[in-house]
């Protein structure tokens, strides 16, 4: 639906406190604030509190009623897409965080519904008029809206956070590769990290993981790395440092999605690698 002059847009939308907007499902009880408290007495919860273990359950099943009680079917892959057939809505929601698109009045109709269900903030609106935002960021990531199309970049403030955690320098040597599957074959012994630096393995993969979802050429390589979370060695460790080195000479990557006809189809290419790990011949799936 894309059109440079018209065309659907894009919505941003952020939910206030969202877990205090969705009602406690089991009974938990808290202590009173000095100024309410009396002796003998306690509070239950009637909204979800934050840092207890059922609070996002409780909003996303909030967020959930409210988005089928609006006429929005949800997706069959994903939960956290919907789509509503009839106003040609689709909406990709991530905790408190919504991406709406559509049509200027349908995006219209669903911030006056939201916000009269929920406290929520409209972040900004996304489109090719001169009077639509250009520019926000999301999550850390940031979308804008050009002459050519939507590009859409994760945070590189994780790469430059990882290389400080790894001991990787401003003058230290890049590589053109993530991955190098010759570590696996080298003949000495594994070493386990000692638990301090397992503990920073776990989470550099960990940030790595999440930076994977922006960064298409590293999901192989964090994959990798997430095999030996439960019992990292020193060889672990050299291929979460290549991994850095690579990001170092690349830290930036940006998906660029142009102004086109709607297709009729979409082509996807898959790399499955069978038994091809030669230290635990295990497969990967495309």
């Amino acid at each position: 639906e894309g059109d440079r002059n018209g065309g659907m847009k894009i919505d941003f939308v952020d939910i206030s406190r969202a877990y205090f907007q969705a009602a406690a499902v089991r009974n938990v009880y808290v202590e009173l604030p000095d100024e309410d408290y009396e002796d003998g007495m306690c509070g239950q919860l009637q909204k979800s509190m934050y840092g207890t273990r059922d609070a996002a359950q409780n909003w996303g099943m909030e967020c959930t009623e409210f988005m089928k009680d609006s006429g929005f079917e949800r997706g069959k892959s994903n939960p956290c897409v919907f789509w509503h057939p009839v106003r040609e809505i689709r909406c990709v929601v991530h905790g408190d965080d919504f991406r709406v698109l559509g049509w200027k009045n349908q995006l219209d109709w669903f911030w006056n519904a939201i916000k009269k269900k929920s406290e929520c903030k409209h972040r900004a609106r996304l489109g090719p008029e001169e009077s639509d935002q250009k520019c926000v960021r999301i999550l850390n990531r940031i979308v804008e809206w050009d002459d050519r199309g939507i590009q859409h970049e994760g945070d590189q403030r994780h790469v430059e956070i990882s290389m400080q955690e790894t001991g990787i320098l401003e003058d230290s040597r890049e590589i053109s590769t993530p991955t190098d599957k010759s570590v696996n074959k080298l003949e000495s012994p594994d070493i386990p990290l000692s638990p301090e630096m397992a503990t920073k393995y776990r989470g550099i993969t960990a940030r790595m993981n999440y930076l994977g979802q922006d960064r298409s050429d590293i999901q192989f390589a964090v994959k990798e790395l997430g095999r030996e979370m439960s019992r990292p060695s020193d060889k672990s460790w050299a291929k979460l440092k290549r991994l850095v080195r690579y990001l170092k000479g690349v830290p930036r990557a940006r998906i660029r999605y142009e102004y086109q006809e709607k297709p009729r189809g979409i082509t996807v290419w898959g790399d499955s690698d069978f038994a091809g790990c030669e230290k635990s011949r295990k497969s990967t799936s495309a």
